[in-house]
């Protein structure tokens, strides 16, 4: 037998202590455990997750019953997250895994089971792993599983969907399929020469080729068959016809059988050797086939949670705070019982809430069995770890024993009637309940003179109270009524019937006793008014009083009820009214605020526009300004050559008497301005500075004041140093220099409109200086303040380039511009 790996024992399987203590047979029979069992074991995938559901019990450790509904409900965050999630190809292949390791030898299609089951765990284990965070539980149970990838690769090359081994099994194998099919293909062709010569000389009976005993033969007539050499292999029904072997192909139907057993020998050489590895895995695989049935088990239960409608309980996630140690209080919210036939109307109930005995009365058919089941079914169903169909705001205990008497006992093979067998069953309860039992006894000491009965029912629920088992129990004795009205640790309740529809409600009232309402319903079954009244004449007054008075109450509490029912849905309709205007009004809100957003935004956008807009006019009327006043320059320099022209040619003696230096090209020498040198220009009263030596074209760049310009030498009337003239009173060489301008812009922690301003008035000032680049400093930040100034720049007329200062200069945050001077 395989080993079962230590860990894996603790991960895959439920501990030991689970199953210490056994729930109550009776009561697990009693209250229909075994169908829901049937029920979950039909959404099971393979048989051993099936086994699992079959045998699965509830149990009275705290901390498994946690677990397994923490299991459950990952199995349905599973299921949520991979709706595909399933078991296809799953076997329970450990008895072949077992056999394999004693040193059988397997079918090719229980490799085949075995091959498919292990890829289905492989990639079970590979989906769950993934969702380790939300599945822990499931997550580590499928790390004990083996991958077994070269298994799975030698099983699925040597064997193919129809269980056949391949010729891929081994070398071997191949090479002699081959040989066999050209040995198969040589015998037939032969056979058929030979059977075509016998037909066409009458010899053959009809052209057929058939096998008999694996040797190939034709169909000879008896009368001919000394005409064909050959074996006799079998003869007709009539006579008529032999089926012979040529002998002219027996060599070679010889060799073709060979060939056929030596393949038989080499596919089993194969499959043994399969096997042999398949045995030596035995242990592995079973943990994998464990694994999955749990896997299996667990997604059954979440399914069958579904088909229930069990959708609440368990919660997600590790803590269970529905579930709570016993002695504690039992409270079912909304609990439908989940073997009923839909539509099943949810009832709630609770015990253990300052009494630990629940005492139900109420008419036949009222659904006071049906609330019993309910609560001990579901309790046992919380306690197998399956999902229960309840509310949020439920509270299970975690009992150590469930007990149950419910239904018809009675049993002719052991002389038991009906009272005596439920005795039995009680006498069994009394001795084995303690403080951590749920006891369920349903009509209590019936079947039995009331008197008697009466007071044995009150008997055996006194010592229920005292050994602190929590009790629900059902009963029509009138007297137990006041016996719970009387006794701390016992209330009363009743389940309501409609006495128009002779239908239960199965609405549980817990504080009211029940009435058995037997003449109404009598009545409304059509018993003669007569019979009606003679009944109602025999009861007390006193008890026709207490029976009125609880009518009334029961009245008066549905009219309650139904207010109340109506106060809370129309507080619910308000709410969610409320709930829609405050939505409504976030979004009217959120919308304001959007549009306002946008507002600012455009209104900024515009802004800047219109902002750049004016720096762009102020920019083209300064350059305007520039054009103009050197074209007026210009102009002016040039009428007045021609008026000095004129002038010398109406005076050719002044011209005699004011020898000039000789000039080049009309103009003084071009190695005779240096920059620096005063400049005056023909019609000019006014010297400029000149900014450097002439050009190839006889040009020069002239400053005068904040104007510059570039100058033909022509025009140049006289140079001068830059140094005092001490003749004809006495020139001086002081130009008024440009105002100062600093080699860089510092403008951090400026905002955009502080900085544009700034940044604008600093570019005209050195451009008018003449200076070719300055440094920007802007600093990083956000980068809003850099790319505005970059933005600017680029528009920028005065500006020829811009780049960012290289990293030891500042890096980012800097930028040098390269004006158009």
């Amino acid at each position: 037998m395989c080993i079962i790996l230590p860990r894996a024992q603790r991960v895959y399987g439920d501990a030991p202590s689970l199953y210490n203590a056994r729930m109550d047979a009776h009561a697990l029979r009693t209250l229909e455990f075994d169908k829901i069992l049937a029920r979950l074991a039909r959404h099971t995938s393979f048989s051993a997750g099936k086994e699992r559901a079959i045998t699965l019990e509830p149990t009275a450790d705290f901390a498994a019953v946690v677990l397994r509904q923490r299991e459950t409900a990952e199995a349905r965050r599973l299921l949520q997250l991979k709706p595909r999630t399933g078991l296809g190809g799953a076997h329970d292949v450990r008895p072949a895994a077992e056999k394999a390791q004693r040193g059988g030898i397997l079918e090719p299609n229980a490799l085949l089971e075995i091959a498919t089951t292990l890829e289905c765990a492989r990639d079970l284990k590979h989906a769950i792993a993934r969702l380790d965070e939300a599945l822990p539980l499931l997550a580590d149970a499928v790390s004990v599983i083996a991958p077994l990838t070269r298994l799975i690769d030698d099983i699925n090359r040597s064997i193919n969907q129809r269980g056949e081994v391949t010729d891929q099994a081994s070398p071997a194998l191949g090479a002699i399929r081959r040989e066999v099919r050209v040995l198969h293909d040589r015998l037939y062709q032969r056979i058929e020469d030979i059977l075509s010569s016998a037909v066409t000389k009458g010899i053959a009976q009809e052209s057929i080729i058939t096998l008999r005993d694996g040797r190939y033969v034709i169909p000879v007539k008896a009368d001919m068959r000394g005409q064909l050499k050959g074996i006799v292999h079998d003869v007709s029904g009539s006579g008529a016809t032999v089926w012979m072997e040529p002998l002219a192909v027996v060599d070679l139907a010889n060799r073709w059988r060979e060939a056929q057993l030596e393949e038989e020998r080499e596919v089993e050489r194969v499959l043994r050797a399969l096997s042999a590895d398949t045995g030596a895995a035995c242990d592995a695989i079973t943990v994998n086939v464990d694994v999955l049935a749990r896997l299996d088990l667990a997604l059954a239960k979440a399914r069958f949670g579904d088909e229930i409608g069990a959708h609440e309980l368990p919660y997600e996630g590790d803590e269970q705070p529905w579930l709570v140690k016993a002695p504690a209080q039992l409270h079912l919210l909304l609990a439908r019982h989940p073997l009923l036939k839909p539509p099943v109307i949810p009832t709630t109930l609770t015990v253990g809430d300052g009494y630990r005995v629940l005492l139900i009365t109420g008419p036949n058919t009222g659904g006071k069995t049906v609330a019993l089941k309910t609560a001990g079914l579901l309790v046992l169903m919380a306690q197998a770890g399956l999902p229960v169909p309840a509310d949020r705001g439920s509270r299970v205990p975690v009992f150590a024993d469930v007990f149950a008497d419910i239904g018809d006992e009675q049993s002719i093979e052991q002389s038991l009637s009906t009272f005596s067998s439920h005795m039995k069953n009680i006498i069994a309860i009394v001795a084995g309940a303690g403080a951590s039992s749920l006891v369920l006894l349903d009509e209590l000491a019936a079947g039995t003179d009331p008197t008697e009965g009466s007071a044995l029912a009150r008997a055996i629920l006194s010592r229920l109270l005292e050994i602190g088992a929590l009790t629900i129990a059902t009963t029509h004795h009138g007297e137990l009524k006041a016996f719970a009205h009387g006794t701390n640790g016992v209330m009363n309740a009743s389940v309501e019937f409609n006495l128009e529809t002779l239908s239960p409600t199965y609405h549980l009232s817990i504080g009211l006793p029940g009435r058995s309402n037997a003449l109404e319903i009598a009545q409304r079954l059509g018993m003669p008014r007569d019979i009606i009244g003679s009944a109602r004449d025999t009861i007390a007054p006193e008890q026709r009083q207490v029976d009125e008075l609880l009518s009334d109450i029961h009245r008066e509490r549905r009219e309650a009820a139904d207010a109340r029912r109506s106060e809370q849905i129309a507080r619910r309709e308000a709410e969610e009214i409320r709930a829609n205007l405050e939505a409504r009004l976030d979004e009217v809100t959120e919308q304001r605020e959007r549009m306002l957003e946008s507002a600012r935004t455009e209104i900024a956008r515009e802004f800047e526009r219109a902002r750049a807009l004016i720096a762009e006019t102020e920019r083209e009327v300064d350059r305007q300004r520039l054009a103009e006043a050197a074209a007026t320059l210009k102009a002016a320099a040039e009428e007045s050559a021609r008026a000095v022209e004129r002038a010398q040619r109406r005076h050719p003696e002044r011209r005699r008497r004011e020898p000039r230096e000789p000039r080049t090209g009309g103009g003084p020498r071009p190695e005779d301005i240096r920059e620096g040198d005063l400049v005056w220009l023909r019609g000019m009263d006014h010297f400029g500075e000149a900014l450097g030596e002439p050009d190839a074209r006889g040009e020069i760049e002239v400053r005068m004041g904040a104007l510059r310009s570039r100058i033909k030498l022509a025009q140049v009337e006289r140079v001068q140093r830059p140094r005092p003239s001490q003749a004809h009173g006495a020139i001086t060489a002081d130009v008024a220099p440009p105002p100062p301008v600093a080699g860089e812009l510092d403008i951090r922690g400026q905002t955009i409109d502080e900085g544009t301003p700034a940044l604008e008035q600093y570019l005209d000032d050195a451009f008018r200086a003449g200076v070719p680049s300055v440094r920007v400093i802007h600093g990083k930040g956000t980068g809003t303040l850099r790319r505005a100034v970059r933005d600017h720049l680029s528009k920028h007329a005065l500006v020829k380039s811009y780049e960012e200062a290289p990293r030891e200069y500042g890096g980012e945050g800097v930028t040098i511009v390269h004006l158009a001077v």
